[in-house]
């Protein structure tokens, strides 16, 4: 959902918008859980409800199910076998996957390749293609076709170890396709146009490719959105994601509170977790840091560097037993000293 489609809310001055929100969020989540056990049966690659929401808030770099929806130019969109062209130079293909086998011979410094003739013919790949992308991405290395074999020659004079390490690097090397991307399948949406959804999220590397409409691409990994199109792309995505995964299990909750959290966690210029090691850590308050997770250690760390609180959020208030800064107690009167002589002498 885009910045444009929001809708806008009036909010009464004083107003705990952060708490409605945790709320918001936190009563539903129970709900999530116990249908979570209940659908324990189903069978599923892409991971939703409860552990897709805990996955947005944590902010977790390595997501379990990364995806890319990616829509085609007009003049492939319609047609099959162009959109299954442009599906062939995302999917990835690693060197190990073309082997039959291979051996190494550490005192020589060499490694023979045995690669699978039918493997290449279904990736169309050629030996001459793939000893040219090793000898271009690792340097010091002879590469000689044997057959449908390639002898791999390390000439540097270093020691085994980083032979034995380069050697296990090229085999996982990808020779063709876009890194991290597993898997590609072309579908038909209901107007007839064809699209590509992948498995595994590479934007850049998609944003390369003829035929690729790029301005309708989409990741559901917030951390490549936030290093393709910035931090205002990853805010929205992240919006969107926790409202799609809130929707999907009948879950109701105003799209006000999603955005607040998905303005908490990208406001300073990037992407920070709901939890100690992010927006909760990170306060002013040395009190409303204590008072979440970790509290013998805020407070050691305070004393040490000397910190000061300035008392002016809510939990820290809580903790002290003082009037917090929401609803009523935001309100500050003042009157003069002429008046209150007045008050005084009616009374």
């Amino acid at each position: 959902m885009s910045a444009k489609n929001e809708k806008k809310f009036n909010v009464v001055y004083g107003e705990a918008v952060g708490a409605v929100a945790a709320h918001s969020f936190g009563e539903p989540s129970t709900q999530m859980v116990l249908r979570t056990f209940h659908s324990a049966g189903i069978a599923s690659s892409v991971v939703t409800g409860l552990p897709r929401i805990l996955e947005l808030v944590d902010a977790r770099k390595k997501q379990q199910s990364p995806l890319m929806t990616i829509r085609l130019d007009k003049s492939y969109a319609k047609n099959y076998e162009k959109a299954k062209q442009v599906k062939a130079q995302f999917e990835e293909v690693l060197v190990k996957s073309l082997l039959e086998n291979f051996t190494e011979d550490l005192k020589n410094v060499t490694m023979v390749l045995e690669f699978d003739k039918e493997k290449l013919a279904q990736s169309d790949l050629t030996l001459k293609f793939i000893s040219g992308k090793l000898q271009a991405k690792f340097e010091n290395i002879d590469a000689e076709q044997e057959g449908h074999s390639l002898k791999i020659k390390y000439k540097s004079k270093k020691e085994m170890k980083s032979a034995r390490t380069m050697f296990v690097n090229m085999r996982n090397f990808a020779v063709k396709g876009l890194q991290g991307i597993k898997k590609a399948t072309v579908q038909q949406d209901d107007d007839g146009e064809f699209y590509i959804i992948t498995s595994g999220s590479n934007m850049a590397g998609a944003l390369d490719i003829e035929g690729v409409d790029k301005e309708h691409l989409y990741s559901n990994d917030m951390f490549d959105v936030l290093k393709v199109y910035g931090i205002e792309a990853a805010r929205n995505m992240i919006a969107n994601e926790l409202k799609k995964t809130m929707d999907e299990e009948n879950v109701s909750v105003g799209f006000r509170h999603i955005g607040l959290l998905a303005d908490a966690m990208t406001y300073g210029g990037s992407i920070k977790s709901a939890g100690r090691h992010g927006i909760a850590g990170n306060k002013a308050s040395v009190f409303a840091r204590a008072s979440y997770e970790e509290t013998v250690k805020h407070f050691v760390n305070a004393s040490v560097f000397g910190e000061r609180d300035p008392l002016k959020g809510v939990s820290e208030n809580i903790l002290i037993g003082k009037q917090i800064n929401v609803g009523t107690g935001r309100i500050k009167l003042a009157i003069k000293k002429e008046d209150l002589k007045k008050v005084d002498a009616e009374k």
